[in-house]
């Protein structure tokens, strides 16, 4: 099943109201079924459009023919469904709002969020993997000691590479102590650029 969006308020549409006045609840149930029975056999090309058999419209809106004849007619003429024979078989084409429904909504870029280390043997692996520092200067206590001070102030694996590359340009070794240098360098600048 390909599925579909259900919007918020589909009782309150033009064609849902419709419906209901016409054939009750039963019209409104049928709307949704309609839906579902076109997105189940739609194509990626046409997600509105589907050709489907007699038979597996009659069970899908739970039926008979004349029924059936009659609600398509009905959403034909409220201009919400296209319908026409295709090799025998039964195209139906959703229009408007219930098309909608069958549409992918554009993908959302959601800005990534910056990774915070939130305890000490964060920092002792990302210093020895990244750095190759010696096990025994990456979790010596004054060296835990800053990594306590960077989680508590909130300080961003982006700013800790900003750091790295401020220490690789000045040539120093990368020693945790120089290191906290260069990133309280790199705060201090994008305190600075938030002011301004």
């Amino acid at each position: 099943m390909r599925g579909f969006r259900v919007p918020g308020g589909l009782s309150a549409l033009v064609i849902a109201r419709k419906l209901e006045q016409r054939f009750g609840l039963v019209g409104f149930a049928r709307l949704f079924k309609l839906v579902e029975l076109v997105a189940d056999a739609a194509t990626v090309p046409a997600p509105a459009s589907a050709v489907l058999a007699w038979g597996d419209v009659l069970q899908g809106l739970g039926c008979g023919q004349d029924d059936t004849v009659e609600f398509l007619t009905y959403c034909e003429h409220a201009q919400v469904l296209d319908r026409a024979s295709d090799d025998g078989r039964l195209r139906l084409t959703l229009r408007g709002d219930l098309a909608a429904m069958l549409i992918d909504p554009p993908a959302v870029s959601v800005p990534a969020t910056p990774v915070l280390f939130t305890h000490e043997q964060q920092w002792i692996d990302w210093f020895l993997a990244e750095w190759s520092c010696p096990p025994y200067l990456a979790a010596e206590p004054s060296t835990r000691q800053l990594y306590r001070r960077w989680i508590a102030s909130n300080v961003t694996v982006e700013e800790a590479e900003d750091a790295s590359a401020r220490v690789m340009a000045a040539r120093e070794v990368p020693v945790p102590a120089v290191f906290h240098d260069h990133l309280m360098a790199v705060r201090k600048e994008k305190i600075e650029r938030a002011r301004a």
